[in-house]
């Protein structure tokens, strides 16, 4: 009998391809690739445009439709705290895919850096410009399709001050509530602090338990629009609550008189 022949296990067992190799060791290579690639930085420059151009573009967008709902009549208006969240912040998740495509597309125009990016993506699987945009488009459909309808409730949830009320949006509502100035029954004042930044109050809750801070954004235009709101709130009854008012807040002689004192007395 033959003695049985040894054969090498490493000849027939397949050798494992070079693209599974881990996400890190992938994403290590392709530093190490475009290091000494200058081109990337006018690409890095291309994309930090078009993602900061779209993401504003979205916010003026929104914006735009929030102005659409406010009375013509405000003299004071501005989102909640959570709707300015989802109206300013959100659209940066699309932006950056959608400003990658536009900063990609836009370098890939320069003919010496379309070659560059060639050489650099050579006989690397999924790295070439079709499959970069193809994976971005992806990213930027599911990211618009999540982040587009929280935008718009974020721009749908504001209030306004008019002569003859409040109006106030909830995030979730098709028409905006209008609530007379005799629906008025608190206002609490006062400030928090967080770091070296001071937020001022200015709270109403209405007879349905509706809680609107005037003072949620720009502190020099609830001042000016003071006054009206003396007026409207003139010949009506209110509980008044100045609460945290400190010696961490500090603020102005103006604004500390309208935080301390019930509008109408």
């Amino acid at each position: 009998m033959s003695a049985p022949v040894a054969t090498d296990s490493s000849k027939n067992s397949p050798m494992p391809p070079q693209n599974e190799a881990s996400f890190f060791d992938r994403v290590h290579q392709r530093a190490q690739r475009r290091k000494n690639n200058p081109w990337n930085l006018l690409l890095a420059l291309f994309c930090l445009i078009a993602v900061v151009g779209t993401w504003i573009g979205l916010v003026r967008l929104f914006h735009s439709y929030r102005g659409s709902l406010i009375p013509a009549d405000a003299f004071l208006f501005a989102g909640t705290r959570i709707g300015n969240i989802f109206m300013f912040v959100t659209p940066l998740f699309a932006s950056i895919a959608v400003g990658f495509i536009v900063g990609n597309s836009l370098a890939w125009c320069i003919a010496p850096a379309r070659t560059a990016f060639n050489k650099e993506a050579a006989g690397v699987e999924g790295e070439d410009f079709q499959s970069a945009q193809l994976g971005l488009a992806k990213v930027g459909i599911i990211a618009l399709i999540v982040t587009l309808p929280i935008c718009l409730l974020g721009a749908n949830n504001f209030w306004a001050l008019t002569p003859s009320g409040i109006d106030y949006r909830p995030m979730l509502a098709a028409t905006t509530q209008h609530y007379a100035w005799s629906s008025v029954e608190q206002i609490e004042t006062g400030c928090s602090t967080s770091k070296d930044n001071v937020d001022y109050h200015f709270v109403l809750t209405l007879n349905d338990k509706t809680r609107v801070d005037l003072m949620e954004e720009e502190s020099h235009d609830f001042l000016a629009a003071y006054p009206k709101i003396q007026l409207g709130l003139t010949g009506h009854r209110y509980r008044f609550n100045s609460w945290v008012l400190g010696v961490n807040c500090r603020p102005r002689q103006e604004v500390r008189t309208v935080l301390s004192q019930p509008p109408t007395e």
